[in-house]
């Protein structure tokens, strides 16, 4: 239990893989956002000019719609490129900021993780986005405000790192902890 990871060195990891994700949405962002602007600029310069008749309002509504695409481009790509990244750590144990600090999630004993324990611990992890999509797609709003109160308990559990399980709330219902990689078995 010792040589468990606790809440400084998971923080910075966090706080890396933040930094990383934000820097692959801004470089997506661009991509899907240059797709959309170029989409919803058209459509709306198409649908300024055949109402107004008028040039300069045909490129003003092209602009907006180049933004509005610019826009959502970047939050569309935040979410999946956000979701795809944060889900690596529940097939391979780390994320990349994890890694470059030279941590890994194991098992409670210090052995290698499966991948169902992993997938398991990333579930209840993200509990708060798993129950508010499936209360979008299924139309149970119920789940979304469960989903608050998911979020809000692991964000709390979060904080259990401090003690001298160094277990997060999530850690202890998957049976997970981080250690330095060199020390699991």
């Amino acid at each position: 239990m010792e040589q468990r990871i606790g809440f400084g060195k998971r923080l910075g990891a966090l706080a890396l893989d933040c930094v990383f994700v934000i820097i692959l949405a801004v470089l997506g962002g661009s991509t899907i956002g240059g797709w959309l602007g170029a989409y919803t600029g058209a459509l709306t310069a198409g649908a300024a000019s055949a109402a107004a008749g008028a040039a300069g309002d045909a490129q003003a509504a092209a602009a907006m719609g180049g933004i509005f695409g610019a826009v959502a481009g970047f939050f569309i790509s935040f979410a999946l490129i956000g979701a795809v990244y944060f889900l690596i750590e529940g097939f391979t144990g780390y994320t990349l900021g994890k890694f470059v600090l030279g941590i890994r999630i194991a098992s409670e004993d210090g052995t290698r993780a499966g991948i169902g324990k992993l997938l398991f611990r990333y579930l209840v992890k993200n509990s708060n986005l798993v129950l508010s999509l499936l209360a979008l797609f299924t139309g149970v709003y119920a789940l979304a405000t469960l989903g608050k109160v998911a979020g809000l308990l692991i964000f709390v559990g979060c904080f259990f790192t401090l003690g001298m399980k160094r277990q997060a709330f999530h850690d202890m219902i998957a049976k997970t902890a981080v250690y330095p990689k060199g020390v699991i078995k």
